[in-house]
């Protein structure tokens, strides 16, 4: 079944397309995907558009894949020929003949062609693949048996294989960032074959339960699943503090390491009060960088917290934040000549893509792809413009049109290669700014603590109403071992304290985030209490008598101990964790079952990968300094550095990490 021209010119525009957007698409396990013969991949989904780009731009070899459309969108009979000459399959999705359901698929994989599928079934935002349907393994076990009951096989009798494929976004909405897929061990078919073909339908449909849960485990092993919101976020912030920011971790361990960190805050050490407070610090820090429109990448270069043990404020002096402005300006200015014209020509794509994304911000899963489509049309309006400017230019000659067009190209990967560098400074200028004005300003700009808490939160992507999941799933994705708020202050006459109690949590809209002037005190703290007790943390669990709960797959890499047991981070389900519970037509996925490493090693690893551990260790040892908390005055505003008597100082106790049942 082979595919026309145009099927290579959609894949030639959407490689161009995230070669503009991601700083790099990064491909490992090439070599799992074989070089021809029928092979079904099944991909992750969680990214709208973008995943089938990702994936046809990165297969091995550069082997054509078929995707699924619906039959109605073939009737047309030129939209039928543009579609198959692009190599998009009918699926009659009404009919209930599978082999009629599957037709196009069989002359597919009889040509020896590859098919991509989505097993999940929609795009969703969680923090862990939850189902995996059974579409693809239908196809391939059905593919088996037209074969077996003669249908035309071209491909010289070659094996069908499903070849598993996560894709890993480092932050999948964000401009210059990256992704990485990769491809697992391909999954033979043959042991399920003869039970799929039996004629015992118990026996068929149990093949294919049995495949459908292969791909699952596989495709989550291939990509970084938390057992809900709480430890993902709490991972994310750790990681972007010990790399400093996900540019900090190498794309052949990012999935690894996230992965290692996730698990850290699955283990369950929920009844440990320390615990519980650092992955309240590390969301409530995650989350004023998002109210800030800041990261952590561009706060690291900043002297934040460079030898303050001797002051008990973590706000840098006002002075100290002149330097760094100054030197990032310089570096920025040093860049801009060589990086003007590009700029310019390019500024109608940021400014539009920056717009789409902020009115696409409810739905996550739409955010990059409505930017990257923007951002492409723009690309090809512009830069037709400007060969049309050279070409007129030069007398609309031929030797013209070539010139235009080698110049147009020239001027757009020019721009590429400067890019990174240039945005990333002029983030940290940015940063450098807003750090000034919030420090410099009078504390009265401060948000009250009371009003804070709103902008310490992350709340949750709006449920996908194409994803039905148990009620038994949502609330372990939403579970929390605590409400992560910032401290209130509790005043009983002129005394003071801070309390932790949780407090409800209104949901906000993007609109209402104050200036970024008003956060800045408040984030400077949460970063130095975020990083204090992750300090704290690291030195409890750097030892070998530790034991932090790891992924399966993760423990039998790291820990193969046959006496490490396997347990499971959630309440077990009826019938085990190790059961198949169907669901939706499909498999729902496990709920991940975990072993265990040793917390040294775990240190080690990430050690080994370039965290800056030491570092950590170092900025977190003021510990014992007391933190300068900002009273709030009783018409809600905050209080006057000048009037020691009205403020309120807090001695932050000595953090102290214990193992549960250590002691």
């Amino acid at each position: 079944m082979p595919v026309g021209p145009s099927h290579y010119f959609i894949r030639k525009v959407a490689s161009m397309a995230l070669t503009g957007f991601f700083r790099e698409v990064h491909v490992i396990g090439e070599e799992n995907v074989p070089k021809e013969g029928p092979v079904i991949v099944c991909c992750t989904h969680h990214n709208m558009m973008i995943d089938p780009a990702v994936l046809s731009s990165t297969v091995a070899y550069g082997r054509p894949l078929h995707y699924w459309a619906k039959a109605s969108l073939f009737k047309n009979p030129i939209a039928r020929k543009i579609l198959l000459a692009s190599g998009v399959i009918p699926v009659d999705r009404g009919s209930h003949d599978n082999q009629k359901l599957f037709a196009g698929t069989f002359e597919a994989l009889a040509h020896g062609d590859a098919v991509a599928l989505f097993p999940e079934g929609t795009s969703y935002t969680l923090p862990r693949i939850v189902q995996v349907k059974d579409g693809a393994s239908w196809s391939a076990l059905e593919y088996l048996k037209w074969i077996h009951q003669g249908g035309k096989n071209t491909n010289k009798g070659q094996e069908l294989v499903v070849v598993p494929a996560g894709i890993t976004y480092t932050d999948k909405s964000k401009y210059r960032s990256s992704a990485v897929i990769e491809y697992g061990p391909p999954i033979h078919l043959t042991d399920l074959k003869q039970n799929f073909l039996s004629d015992s339908e118990a026996e068929t449909r149990a093949a294919v339960k049995s495949l459908t849960h292969a791909i699952e485990k596989a495709m989550i092993e291939l990509t970084v699943n938390a057992p809900n919101w709480e430890a993902l976020l709490a991972a994310r912030t750790a990681r972007d503090l010990l790399f400093e920011s996900w540019r900090g971790v190498p794309l052949d361990s990012f999935k690894d390491v996230y992965q290692t960190l996730v698990d850290a805050f699955s283990t369950p050490w929920d009844s440990d009060p320390e615990f519980v407070s650092l992955k309240r610090s590390l969301i409530t820090y995650h989350s004023l960088l998002k109210s800030t429109h800041l990261t952590n990448g561009e706060l690291s270069h900043l002297p934040l917290s460079k030898s303050r043990k001797s002051s008990s404020e973590p706000v840098p002096p006002r002075l100290s934040t002149i330097l760094p402005l100054l030197r990032e300006s310089i570096a920025v200015l040093i860049r801009l000549p060589l990086f003007l014209v590009p700029l310019m020509i390019n500024v109608p794509i940021y400014w539009m893509t920056r717009w789409v994304g902020e009115k696409a911000a409810v739905d996550e899963e739409s955010v990059a792809q409505s930017k990257i489509v923007v951002g492409l049309v723009l690309f090809l309006v512009i830069h037709s413009f400007w060969f049309w400017v050279i070409w007129i230019f030069l007398a609309i000659t031929p030797i013209g049109a070539l010139i235009a067009a080698v110049s147009v190209w020239a001027l757009a990967t020019y721009h590429r290669r400067l890019i990174d560098d240039n945005y990333i400074r002029a983030k940290r200028l940015l940063s450098a700014y807003r750090v000034l004005v919030g420090v410099w300003g009078p504390q009265r700009w401060d948000l009250s603590l009371s009003t804070l808490t709103q902008y310490t939160t992350t709340q949750p992507p709006p449920e996908n109403p194409f994803l039905k999941l148990p009620d038994s799933v949502k609330k372990a994705l939403v579970r929390s071992s605590s409400s992560p708020i910032a401290p209130t202050l509790s005043t009983t006459g002129a005394a003071a304290a801070v309390s932790d109690a949780p407090t409800s949590t209104p949901k906000i809209k993007r609109s209402q985030r104050p200036p970024s002037r008003k956060l800045i005190r408040h984030l400077l703290r949460a970063r130095a209490d975020a990083i204090r007790r992750l300090a704290a943390f690291i030195r409890k669990i750097d030892d070998p008598s530790v034991r932090v709960c790891a992924s399966g797959f993760m423990a039998k890499t790291f820990n193969p101990d046959p006496n490490g047991a396997l347990q499971s981070l959630f309440d077990q389900a009826p019938g085990g964790t190790n059961a198949i519970q169907t669901v939706s037509g499909g498999v729902e996925a496990e709920l991940n079952p975990t072993g265990w490493r040793s917390g040294k090693e775990v240190i080690a690893y990430l050690r080994s990968k370039g965290a800056h551990v030491g570092r950590i260790l170092r900025e977190g040892e003021g510990g014992e300094q007391a933190f300068q908390w900002d009273a709030v005055s009783s018409e809600g505003e905050l209080s006057s550095p000048g009037s020691p008597d009205d403020q309120i100082r807090i001695k932050q106790e000595e953090v102290e990490w214990v193992v549960p049942g250590s002691k």
